[in-house]
């Protein structure tokens, strides 16, 4: 069991990334510094630096939190074996988006990073991001498989490219949650991602697009 000592400074390390997460979503990771996280903190840079050796630090620990926290619940969804392959979609497409809405800040620090990994700007956070988007992937992947062998989606379709697709899908429809002021609940949103995925955009499919896409707020 950790000492009184150890739980303090984890509570303090706990404390420092929740003030830089705020900050990288606010300024961006390059227009943040280590000395305005020490003030949002309340430590002395000096003593930040006895917690963390670097802003990159802080950044990959933020990633690694979040990132492992993605996987774990994916992996488990992909090990329920009382679930249907297109449950299993479902349940990823819902513990995705609900993660991302959750937590706005990690995601809008999320994406402005991992647009320089796909661009091939390499940093050490940039590497763990793209080794943590490969172990996703591939989960997402494995239950595409699942869902081919079962005959929920089409065995002529490529598994690995149909879990890129799901994931950018889920990027680029959180990011309009976000940014549009439509008004969508979460679960209007689950809505349409799930009738997207499995019912494509063909007519007859749609349930009353004014409650799905209610008018923007004035």
């Amino acid at each position: 069991m950790p000492t009184r000592r150890e739980r303090e400074r984890e509570e303090r390390r706990k404390y420092i990334l929740e003030k830089a997460q705020v900050l990288f979503a606010q300024n961006g990771y390059l227009g943040t510094s280590m000395a305005e996280i020490a003030e949002a903190s309340e430590f002395a840079v000096g003593s930040l630096y006895s917690f963390f050796r670097s802003k990159e630090e802080i950044l990959a620990t933020i990633f690694e939190y979040h990132v492992e926290r993605v996987i774990a619940e994916v992996q488990q969804v992909r090990s329920d074996e009382k679930m249907g392959a297109r449950g299993k979609i479902e349940a990823c497409l819902e513990s995705l988006v609900r993660i991302y809405v959750e937590n706005q800040d990690f995601f809008r620090i999320y994406v402005a990073e991992a647009r320089g990994v796909e661009w091939g700007v390499r940093t050490e956070v940039g590497e763990y991001i793209h080794r943590g988007n490969v172990r996703f992937l591939g989960v997402l992947s494995d239950i595409f498989k699942e869902a081919i062998e079962e005959g929920v989606v089409d065995p002529d379709l490529d598994p690995e490219f149909l879990a890129l697709l799901l994931r950018q899908f889920v990027h680029s429809t959180v990011t309009h949650f976000l940014y549009s002021n439509r008004g969508l609940t979460v679960e209007q949103l689950l809505e349409v991602t799930k009738r997207m995925i499995f019912e494509g955009t063909r007519p007859g499919q749609a349930k009353g697009n004014a409650v799905l896409f209610p008018e923007s707020r004035t």
